[in-house]
């Protein structure tokens, strides 16, 4: 019996670290909710709210397409994927979400993404990574020749900072569906964007071409970086006692920065945007969404991403790479919250 104390001790013990652990959460998601409801209580309730609940998933389908085009003194490139279509599921908590979709089909096609919007200040990031490109190559001097889908994959990234001028005007009613525009609002918008879009060899998977292309596309990569900034304006109408919200938005971007980033072997050769030649960035989105009570919520909305360079630059000039893309996603989507 002298061990007794001790024995009760230890089987005491988890249950206290539980009940410690217990209440470490329950303080926590009281101090966030908390900080939640000082948030909102800033904002114009009249236009901007907030749903009672602090999960919401979904899940949804993706038609999604892209091309890009690059020409210099190194390559000369059509590829395109063509039209896909992905499944996939979403999970956020308290605003900030993430996705992750696949392709219906053998070929590697995913997207994964994150994104999370403030009041005013919020922010997107998405990799899509694809194996189903397709066209045209021609890399240092070789002949244009034809690249099959599985030659290539492309692994396309970009993170996109945004600023919301009117606080009326709720960017996360339209992207994320995670709180309430009550009234139509519209807003001036800032973007800050990162872009890499970085095209890489098979490997010895490559179906041979009998020629010295297939060597190449096995040890060659080609990234491609832009830096850009600019300013849009975006809107959403609410329609039907709030059931309906309608959004649109443009924001065009200047590119400050382009570099061509080649790899052989490990080995990198780094090709510069010339001085004077300009290249931009734009973004549109429109969604059309329609919610029952606070729980459900269905909609259709559309991306196009456009990059594109000026025509004054010249072929004759050292390290000129030229790169034009783009890319667009329909998605139709089923959330629910709780």
């Amino acid at each position: 019996m002298k061990h007794f104390p001790i024995l009760l001790l230890l089987l005491l013990l988890p249950l206290t670290a539980s009940a410690q652990k217990d209440n470490f959460w329950t303080d926590w998601n009281n101090y966030l909710d908390y900080r939640a409801a000082k948030r909102y209580a800033e904002l114009d309730s009249n236009y901007v709210g907030r749903y009672p609940y602090r999960w919401d998933a979904r899940v949804f389908y993706n038609t999604d397409g892209l091309h890009l085009a690059t020409s210099g003194t190194d390559s000369d490139v059509r590829l395109a994927t063509g039209m896909s279509n992905t499944v996939g599921i979403g999970l956020s908590f308290r605003g900030f979400g993430l996705n992750y979709s696949v392709a219906l089909g053998k070929k590697m096609n995913f997207d994964f993404g994150f994104a999370s919007y403030g009041k005013r200040l919020g922010f997107e990031y998405s990799l899509r990574v694809s194996s189903r490109l397709s066209g045209e190559v021609s890399w240092f001097g070789l002949p244009r020749q034809q690249a099959e889908r599985g030659d290539l994959t492309l692994m396309a990234s970009n993170l996109t900072v945004l600023y919301n001028f009117n606080p009326r005007f709720s960017y996360a009613a339209a992207m994320k569906q995670n709180a309430i525009q009550r009234k139509s609002a519209g807003s001036f918008l800032l973007a800050a964007s990162w872009t890499a879009w970085d095209v890489l060899g098979a490997g010895p998977d490559i179906i041979s071409k009998q020629t010295s292309l297939q060597t190449l596309l096995e040890v060659t990569n080609m990234l491609y970086l832009r830096y850009s900034i600019g300013a849009g304006y975006g809107y959403n109408l609410v329609l039907g006692q709030e059931h309906w919200l309608l959004h649109a938005s443009v924001i065009p971007m200047w590119t400050f920065y382009d570099t061509t980033i080649r790899r052989v072997n490990g080995v990198a050769k780094y090709y510069h945007r010339p001085l004077g030649p300009f290249s931009i960035t734009g973004t549109a989105r429109a969604g059309i969404y329609y919610r029952w009570g606070t729980r459900w919520t269905i909609g259709l909305n559309g991306v196009v991403n456009q990059m594109a360079s000026s025509t004054s630059l010249r072929r004759s000039q050292e390290g000129y790479q030229r790169f034009d893309a783009q890319d667009w996603q329909a998605r139709l989507s089923v959330g629910y919250r709780f």
